[in-house]
């Protein structure tokens, strides 16, 4: 369930983060503006979680749909605003092709296959919050959603891509990658061995919204070869 989107009260600013009712001692400065992350199950003080407009003193984990602001605590900019990803409006997905084909006896079938690893983390890249793994068959695809409903929906998507040939004959690659509809990589080299990582550190975050993938979220479109 959303806010409501008029007569907004505290207990359903909490209720939408969180099950049950608000303490008696809630601040609501700790509600609106620390972050998911900032909660005891991350290490943080918090025993409940928070909406994040300037968590971590900057705003930068903050829920999907609100503006970063260390002032702003009017009730009204909870307005039908969404925690949790529900997996029909709100969704992480992934679309991988590996357009590599299995190389010719007598060499290994498996030779071209690749794990995919996708992950989103905190701006701080301390925490992930969402993942994906698949080994992706040589002239195979993936196409799913990978969220779970317990995971919070960020406004900015801290991303991460791994590759990691199956085989130990591979000879490498070239991938593209697509976050939110906006390229991150192009080109890029996937090596014969060990693991190659893409990340928002390097290549920077992306804004989360509507995307090709139909859903509200983060969207991972991968080509590799």
């Amino acid at each position: 369930m959303a806010v409501p989107s008029s007569n907004i009260g505290m207990s359903d600013i909490y209720g939408e983060a969180n099950a049950g009712s608000p303490p008696s001692d809630l601040a609501v400065s700790d509600l609106f503006k620390k972050s998911y992350f900032e909660s005891n199950a991350f290490g943080g003080s918090l025993t409940f979680n928070a909406w994040g407009q300037y968590g971590n003193a900057s705003g930068a984990d903050r829920i999907y749909g609100l503006s970063a602001s260390d002032t702003n605590n009017n009730f009204n900019q909870f307005a039908s605003k969404v925690y949790f990803m529900d997996n029909s409006t709100y969704a992480n997905y992934v679309d991988i092709v590996n357009n590599l084909t299995p190389p010719a006896p007598p060499a290994p079938p498996f030779d071209n296959d690749i794990d995919v690893f996708c992950r989103l983390y905190d701006s701080t890249g301390t925490h992930i919050y969402s993942s994906f793994f698949q080994s992706v068959f040589a002239g195979g695809s993936v196409s799913q959603i990978f969220s779970n409903t317990t995971e919070p929906i960020l406004a900015i998507a801290y991303w991460e891509v791994q590759f990691q040939p199956v085989s130990g004959s591979f000879g490498g690659t070239t991938c593209n990658i697509g976050i939110n509809n906006t390229s991150v990589v192009s080109g890029g080299t996937i090596n014969a061995s060990g693991v190659t990582t893409f990340d928002f550190s390097t290549l920077g975050s992306v804004s989360v919204g509507s995307s090709s993938s139909g859903y509200i979220g983060t969207y991972f479109d991968i080509s590799i070869g």
